[in-house]
């Protein structure tokens, strides 16, 4: 089955060289970041532990 694509309508235009421009600020940023990075098992924790409050309605 062939998947429509969504009308032109719809998508916002994209400014690509405004985009590479604010991906490359955000990633200068995060190497930046004087703050200690964590491990991917941390984060991924932390994530698990965030997404059972969200789904218990502890977080909104």
């Amino acid at each position: 089955m062939k998947e429509k694509a969504p009308p032109e309508c719809c998508e916002a235009p994209i400014d690509k060289a405004a985009y590479e421009a604010w991906f490359i600020r955000q990633v200068q940023a995060s190497i930046d970041d004087p703050r200690p990075s964590i491990s991917d098992e941390d984060a991924r924790k932390l994530m698990a532990e965030k997404r059972e409050k969200i789904r218990r309605g502890i977080i909104l």
